[in-house]
């Protein structure tokens, strides 16, 4: 006898007359998750859900959204600072000619450099 529920996440669409096709976005409620936990697992969710007033299936999404939500932003900053740091060592090993006006400032502060007493 198997002591594990199950849970699956199916994404779909259908129109009355069509075949069934996947898709990447889907509104709520139109997706479903299932998955396989043990009974201690089951019964520890059923009473957490309790506790605070909601069915088990309220719970645990109320509680793996918002964790979900940030995994997702850490692993996409992660990703932006990446290429960040990709991009900011292209540019030190690869620098860009100075403007004539950086090169006229530059004149200007190093004429003063020298001319200030040490």
């Amino acid at each position: 006898m198997d002591k594990c529920r199950t849970l699956r996440i199916t994404k779909s669409s259908r129109k009355r007359g069509s075949r069934m096709h996947s898709k990447t976005v889907v509104s709520p409620r139109e997706a479903r998750l299932e998955i396989r936990v043990s009974a201690e697992i089951k019964a520890l969710l059923d009473e957490a859900a309790a506790s605070v007033g909601l069915s088990t299936s309220a719970f645990v999404l109320a509680t793996v959204t918002p964790r979900a939500r940030e995994v997702v932003q850490q692993h996409e900053m992660m990703e932006l600072s990446a290429a960040e740091s990709q991009a900011f060592v292209h540019q030190l090993l690869n620098p860009a000619e100075p403007s004539a006006a950086l090169r006229q400032a530059a004149a200007r502060y190093w004429a003063r450099v020298e001319r200030s007493p040490s």
